[in-house]
């Protein structure tokens, strides 16, 4: 485990969010699914090829991240996932503790993903501290 998974567990507990850690193999599973049905640009989602994406702010603002919890709770009501490329874990949540989710990843330094395990969706906060999120077309 990294020293910034620590520090997410560590925030978790200390905000009495529930979560589980997928096994090396899920998370490995995760990663291969995302960078098969995810167009990239160098180290960055390629937002603009998505017909239905949407840049939403800097991860730095509350409004922001209070916007994207509005649009990833209107598009799934499953657990939620969170992936970095600069973490270890694969991390799992209920909706209900998105916000405080959001607020614990919006400050680690790393392009954090966020998705659900249908992948019809997908989110990043940036390095650069940039939010996106995209509606992902279905799958022919």
């Amino acid at each position: 485990m990294s020293y910034l998974d620590g520090e997410i567990v560590k925030d978790f507990k200390k905000l009495n969010i529930k979560f589980n850690i997928a096994p090396q193999a899920e998370h490995d599973l995760i990663v291969k699914i995302i960078n098969e049905a995810v167009p990239f640009s160098g180290s960055q989602i390629a937002w603009s090829s998505f017909n239905n994406n949407t840049y939403i702010g800097l991860s730095s603002s509350q409004a922001a991240l209070a916007t994207l919890e509005h649009k990833i709770k209107a598009a799934t009501q499953c657990n939620i996932t969170f992936i970095g490329d600069s973490t270890d874990r694969a991390y799992s949540i209920k909706v209900s503790n998105l916000l405080q989710s959001l607020q614990i990843f919006s400050r680690i330094p790393q392009h954090t993903y966020i998705l659900q395990r249908q992948l019809n969706w997908i989110a990043c906060i940036s390095l650069e501290g940039d939010i996106d999120f995209a509606e992902l077309p279905p799958e022919s």
